[in-house]
């Protein structure tokens, strides 16, 4: 099964997803809007298995009974590093998915946030010291910035995917440009833009290039509309919310979730980076429908161990995630963040990754390697 960023196609089933919710709690969101896409040939085989929807799920009562221990594992705590700052986008999907894997797994789950250099500071932990987590009781959550690691022409990263032991996807969240409610520069997207050409705007990042999805998108920006932005890096998300919020940053450049989390009267969307409007954000265009310009950008994030983990424990871990994601309370819980479950595993998995490499290296001007 192939994935494609080309193909941003919004496939969540509607109808599940609205009957489903109401029977678990009435949820506002009726479906998820995916952003980043699967291709048509395959978006009614990804609905039916790996992208949890909420019908599939509701029914289900998954327990710790339903997974197969490996030996004795796991028989203590589990801790999932996030290498974000607490109360961002990330951090809140990862502890609502620790609260259903303790049900799986029997087990505690607890979050740990490890931040600095854009993550690297968590995933060098765990990859330096592999064999300190060999046992299998951290995991490590890495999204699409990973990749770009070794693109970093600053600080060039030693390690790659291939020293991953992927376990299973969690989520994709769609990208959103934000202002102020009561910005008085500009309204959209369209003024925006007209503004950022002869006025400097500053905005914040978890780092400053080509490692970095906002990063990204404002060197986009500055490419395709001869914009002036500025990056200052953060160390998450909830950090430069905060940042935006103060007046110390212009605009705010995040995730769905970041929006529909919290704040949310404070802010307003300007427009959101994916092919098609999102379900949640109805009167929000595409930045294409704002400019005339397509650019496609979502975060996505997953699971990993380093390779000194016994793979029947990663093995053990993914079925824990996939029966997590059926958990109603947490489909609820990340519905109404705008999320899209996706537990895809392998192959899939490392493809939802490396997605938008080719996005990225033509925004910066490099060669794939």
């Amino acid at each position: 099964m192939k994935k494609t960023v080309s193909s941003i196609t919004a496939v969540i089933l509607a109808g599940a997803m609205s009957a489903s919710l109401a029977a678990c709690a009435n949820s506002a969101a009726e479906s998820t809007t995916k952003a980043a896409s699967v291709s048509e040939s395959t978006a009614s085989e990804n609905a039916g298995s790996e992208t949890k929807t909420a019908e599939s799920s509701v029914s289900s009562g998954n327990t710790s009974s339903s997974l197969e221990k490996v030996g004795d594992f796991p028989s203590e705590t589990i801790t999932i590093q996030v290498p974000f700052s607490a109360g961002g986008a990330t951090d809140i999907g990862a502890r609502h998915l620790a609260t259903a894997l303790t049900k799986v797994t029997g087990q505690n789950v607890v979050i740990e946030n490890p931040t600095g250099s854009g993550g690297w500071v968590s995933w060098s932990d765990l990859l330096g010291n592999a064999d300190k987590y060999s046992d299998g009781y951290t995991l490590g959550l890495v999204n699409h910035n990973f990749v770009f690691g070794e693109y970093d022409e600053g600080n060039q990263r030693e390690y790659g995917l291939d020293d991953l032991q992927l376990i299973a996807n969690q989520c994709i969240d769609a990208n959103a440009l934000v202002i102020r409610k009561n910005e008085d520069r500009f309204s959209d997207a369209s003024s925006f833009v007209e503004y950022a050409k002869s006025n400097p705007v500053l905005i914040s990042a978890q780092a400053t290039g080509i490692t970095d999805g906002d990063a990204s998108t404002a060197e986009w920006f500055n490419k395709n509309f001869d914009a002036k932005i500025t990056v200052v890096p953060v160390d998450g998300s909830a950090d430069g919310k905060s940042m935006f919020l103060a007046g110390d940053t212009d605009v705010y450049f995040c995730n769905v979730s970041d929006i529909l989390s919290g704040d949310s009267d404070e802010m307003t969307p300007i427009a959101v980076f994916t092919e098609k409007r999102v379900e949640q954000l109805p009167d929000v265009p595409t930045i294409k429908e704002a400019t005339g310009k397509e650019y496609l950008g979502f975060s996505d994030r997953g699971y990993f161990y380093p390779k000194t983990v016994d793979p029947k424990k990663a093995e053990y871990m993914a079925k824990a995630i996939q029966l997590a994601s059926e958990d109603p309370e947490y489909i609820k819980n990340m519905s109404e963040l705008g999320i899209t479950l996706d537990t895809s595993t392998g192959d899939d998995f490392r493809k939802t990754l490396e997605s938008q490499l080719d996005i990225r290296l033509d925004v910066w001007n490099l060669q794939k390697k």
